[in-house]
């Protein structure tokens, strides 16, 4: 039984700088009610956030986070290749069937899970970021979409995919020894991301009620982290990447260049329009 908050709260994950920002306004409304707990909890949440920022910053700014990693650079471009074979050969079950015929859902919600804004929003992400999207996909495709994958006669690209996720993780695990390894950076979100959900934990500890009031006070405290959850939802709806937000202002902040240093990461391949 998973009684993790990952598996008990229904929160996306969020970027660090929405973490920032939710975790700051929390915390202020915690003050003035002199919740002391939740005070000292987002304390220690938003100095771990603040930290996972500079990491995020130096390793955008390492050769090795823009394609200097040649291993790496050559298993990506067949991770890539692979994904967009997983959606060519679904897409592929539609063609000639009747407008009527249930395919067309099935198809499209078998790609939702796996491609919620697109192929190419994960083709084009940075390499760490692309192994930890790659990881959930496979995740997916041999858990509860398992069933699918056989249906839809994916087996041999799923295990494919899975043996090239081990592949790139071997790649980006030894990189020179100057630059930072990219775990301490999931490491670190992850880390963040549990932070963020022990403060929801706290606010319903202490507001479980289910009186008028008891909802009210809950919802004062937890507002800050269903806003910036609520945003991102709507960024996956409209199948756009999800921007981070500068964590004083809580405005969108443009993608940050890629670094002069090092060849830059191949671009994904051109993406096909959504299913219906």
């Amino acid at each position: 039984m998973d009684a993790t908050l990952e598996s008990i709260f229904n929160l996306y994950v969020f970027t660090t700088g929405r973490r920032l920002f939710a975790l700051r306004q929390v915390r202020a409304l915690a003050k003035e009610q002199r919740f002391t707990e939740l005070v000292k909890h987002c304390d220690a949440a938003i100095e771990h956030d603040l930290a996972t920022r500079a990491l995020e910053r130096r390793w955008a700014g390492e050769p090795a986070a823009t394609g200097a990693n040649p291993a790496a650079q050559r298993i990506d471009v067949l991770v890539d290749r692979t994904l967009g074979a997983i959606r060519d050969h679904v897409v592929a079950q539609t063609q000639g069937a009747a407008p009527a015929d249930p395919i067309h859902k099935e198809v499209a919600a078998f790609l939702r899970p796996i491609f919620p804004v697109s192929v190419q929003a994960i083709t084009s992400l940075p390499y760490v970021d692309e192994l930890a999207a790659v990881d959930d996909i496979v995740a997916l495709l041999k858990g509860e979409l398992a069933p699918a994958v056989r249906e839809f006669g994916l087996g041999r690209l799923v295990t494919r995919l899975a043996d090239l996720a081990v592949q790139y993780r071997d790649a980006l695990e030894a990189p020179p020894p100057s630059l930072i390894d990219w775990g301490r950076v999931r490491a670190a979100r992850a880390e963040g991301q549990g932070l963020l959900l022990e403060a929801v934990a706290i606010i319903l500890g202490k507001h479980h009620e289910r009186t008028r009031e008891g909802t009210a006070a809950r919802l004062a405290l937890l507002a800050p982290i269903l806003q910036q959850n609520e945003a991102i939802g709507q960024y996956l709806r409209s199948r756009r990447a999800i921007a981070d937000v500068n964590p004083e202002t809580g405005e969108d902040e443009p993608a940050a260049p890629a670094p002069a240093v090092g060849p830059a990461q191949p671009p994904g391949e051109p993406e096909r329009p959504p299913i219906a």
